[in-house]
């Protein structure tokens, strides 16, 4: 082999040299640009250090910055700031601020493709120069305090694919977007904008117009949105009836038209889209029934209706028809002055309209009275289907018309991962548990009794019974059933179905829900915290999405019925890690059934094991405060046994935040030393503090929470990135 000379060895050397520097160069000019952008953004931490030694390419991108570059040139450029607004505070940049002059300087950086400016506390009018990016492929300026109008110049901006403006003060009409073929997402919620709907391009994916000032109907041309799997309405003054085509574009995942002023009756036959999972109707002005596919819903499906004058659902929940047909009434008049020329018109008008309403009235009192001496003669009866008299306590049952209803939910499930739900025979179950031998009983308590077992083809199951009270009435036992459907999520041990069995004896006939549960079998959070071996595999990254799963888990159950689930009694031990380290809630509570008209008080049904006033009260700051207790004992690796080792651990937690970086992490559990970021570790301690604060009022809502976990996440994220680039160099 021959060897390079050492004068050509080392002019390679050189050259080599030049080419990397000359790569890792950024221009001169784009340097000044970024350092002048620190100025004029008034030196917000996540620029803190910024000089002209910085190099800005190869910066570890954080949840607070991301600088890319290429060919020597800044494409990507992602600052978030911490000046959030909030009520009764201004966390607007100076006076001094200019925003055309951040403009003028950010357009010194044409071929950025990716524009991130979110709570910087930016202000004053958006100007037209923000078209000065023609490769711009994403815009966020989100939770700033931009006024005025929407540029029209923005219209012309067609490489865009996400554009987020929201949380501004922007007002007016919006221009028209129609030009931009290849947006994705629009999210402009949280502003002033309106009365017009915007006119927008069919490429949508996500349209997001919360919170504004739109008035008139929903436009029919939205039926050509087929791409379309989020919709956010709510929160504006729209009126007119839903357009049946909502429901049933092929790709409508999220829908929100709640807080509106619509009206009318959404017709029953109007099918929904396959992948429908949410939808939220609540405070409008609907009458009449819901459409099949959304009352018998899959149990992957949310559907909020209340604050309408629906028949449909808890009744309890729904305005009487008249608060709906005022509305209705006041949707349809023409405007005051179209009518004040002629004082006749107006006796004719209010004339027929009284006439009308009496009537309606009238009859509307006439059907209550039948309707409710009808209902008074069939309250005294049990109206559950009696079997013949057996023996046998678990005794199956002819398939009733609440089994049959969940037949449907099978195929809806099997598309995101979860077995399907279904309605259990007796005799699976007697299987499965060995005919329900003592061996396999490991609870037995105010929650119900709890076996374990395991079908044939070898899946883990727990099946939990509840004995329910004999007068419970038909159609409570459906809409519970239906409740219970609901509760399948990744980071619960979700429920797989029931079965429905009854006994007579002498007196009772007793009626049994067994609820059949997945059996996660890879240990708890707490052994894999305090086992050795274990220990190894749950570093902090591991720790934290654990965390965070569970919290979603907790946000899930507080969401999915309503009232929400709460009072979970959560600690590490229920909490399930699976064969991937994704963390389940096993031991959550049941809903809440609420009271039948017959007014028997929901605790006579033996469905809900934490029903005190003080857990339906304040559960939710339960759930909050034990999260906070998990999350600690993740942090440190211990587990706080008492209220007095809970209070130790947090007054060390709280020193260690008030002191030095170093004082956290001589806290930390030694296990996951040197996996985090330290960053990461302070902000879910942080947190952590916040959610066992002992006033309940002072702690955060689960949606904060979470919030706070993904960024921690975020931190950890960025600094593995770091972590790995330094190693690879």
């Amino acid at each position: 082999m021959r060897f390079l000379s050492p004068p050509m060895g080392a002019s390679l050397l050189l050259l080599l040299l030049f080419v990397v520097s000359d790569a890792q160069q950024l221009s001169p000019s784009q340097s000044k640009t970024l350092l002048r952008l620190q100025g004029l953004l008034e030196y917000p931490p996540a620029l803190a250090g910024w000089s002209r030694s910085t190099p800005f390419c190869y910066l570890p991108p954080s949840a607070s910055l991301a600088v890319a570059c290429s060919g020597n040139r800044i494409v990507e450029l992602v600052i978030v700031g911490d000046r959030l607004a909030s009520p009764g505070a201004r966390n607007a940049l100076s006076p001094a601020f200019s925003s055309d002059s951040l403009f003028t300087t950010l357009s010194r950086l044409p071929s950025l493709t990716r524009l991130s400016l979110v709570a910087l506390g930016l202000w004053g009018p958006l100007p037209g120069k923000v078209d000065r990016f023609p490769s711009l492929k994403v815009l966020n300026l989100s939770s700033n305090y931009f006024s005025g109008s929407i540029p029209l110049e923005i219209s012309t901006m067609t490489s865009l694919q996400n554009l987020v403006l929201s949380g501004n003060y922007l007002s007016g009409s919006v221009p028209d977007l129609k030009p931009l073929s290849s947006l994705l997402e629009l999210n402009i919620g949280e502003n002033r904008l309106g009365p017009e709907f915007p006119s927008l391009s069919n490429s949508l994916v996500i349209l997001v117009l919360k919170n504004n000032s739109l008035l008139g109907q929903i436009p029919a041309n939205l039926g050509a949105f087929h791409q379309l799997a989020m919709l956010d309405l709510s929160s504006n003054h729209l009126s007119g009836r839903i357009p049946p085509f909502l429901f049933s574009l092929r790709s409508m995942q999220h829908l929100d038209l709640s807080d509106n002023k619509i009206t009318g009756q959404i017709a029953g036959n109007v099918p929904c889209s396959n992948v429908l999972e949410f939808v939220d109707l609540s405070n409008n002005h609907l009458v009449g029934g819901l459409p099949s596919c959304l009352r018998s819903n899959p149990s992957s499906r949310v559907v909020l209706t209340s604050g309408n004058c629906l028949n449909a659902g808890d009744l309890r929940n729904q305005h009487p028809n008249v608060y709906c047909d005022g509305a209705a009434l006041a949707a349809v008049l023409p405007p005051a002055n179209k009518i004040s020329g002629s004082k006749s018109k107006v006796g004719v008008v209010l004339g027929i309209v009284g006439g009308v309403i009496g009537g309606a009235a009238l009859l509307a009192l006439l059907i209550f009275l039948v309707f409710r001496r009808t209902r008074t003669n069939e309250s005294n009866a049990i109206v559950l289907h009696k079997p013949i008299a057996a023996k046998s306590l678990a005794q199956d049952t002819p398939r009733s018309p609440i089994d049959a209803g969940f037949k449907f939910q099978s195929a809806r499930m099997e598309s995101i991962g979860l077995t399907p739900y279904r309605v259990f025979s007796i005799e699976e179950l007697k299987q499965a548990t060995n005919n329900f031998d003592p061996s396999n009983l490991f609870e037995d308590s105010a929650r119900g009794q709890f076996y374990k077992g395991q079908f044939q083809e070898g899946s883990l199951i727990e099946v939990r019974l509840l004995k329910l009270n004999p007068k419970l009435l038909y159609q409570n036992l459906h809409q519970y059933l239906e409740l219970i459907a609901k509760l399948r999520h990744h980071h619960l041990a979700s429920i797989l179905g029931h079965c429905i069995t009854s006994s007579q004896d002498s007196v009772n006939t007793t009626t049994i829900v067994h609820i059949v549960s997945e059996h996660v079998t890879n240990g708890t959070l707490r052994s894999h915290l305090t086992e050795w071996r274990k220990r190894e595999l749950l570093k902090w990254p591991q720790r934290l999405a654990a965390v965070t799963g569970v919290a979603r888990g907790i946000q899930f159950l507080h969401t999915v019925t309503v009232p929400g689930i709460i009072g979970n009694h959560l600690d590490t031990d229920s909490i399930k890690l699976d064969k991937t380290l994704t963390a389940k809630i096993s031991r959550y509570d049941l809903p809440v059934l609420p009271k039948s008209k017959n007014k028997l008080e929901h605790t006579d049904t033996s469905f809900c094991y934490a029903c005190s006033v003080d857990i339906l009260d304040h559960g939710e700051e339960e759930d909050i405060y034990r999260l906070g207790l998990v999350l600690l004992e993740v942090i440190t690796g211990k587990h706080s046994g008492s209220d007095r080792d809970a209070d130790s651990l947090r007054s060390q937690l709280h020193g260690s935040l008030l002191d030095s970086p170093a004082d956290l992490k001589g806290l930390a559990d030694p296990t996951i030393r040197g996996t985090f970021a330290a960053d990461s570790l302070r902000t879910a301690a942080e947190i952590a503090l916040k959610c066992l604060s002992v006033d309940p009022s002072q702690r955060p809502s689960i949606d904060d929470v979470l919030w706070n976990l993904q960024y921690s996440g975020q931190i950890q994220d960025g600094w593995a990135m770091a972590e790995n680039s330094s190693n690879q160099v």
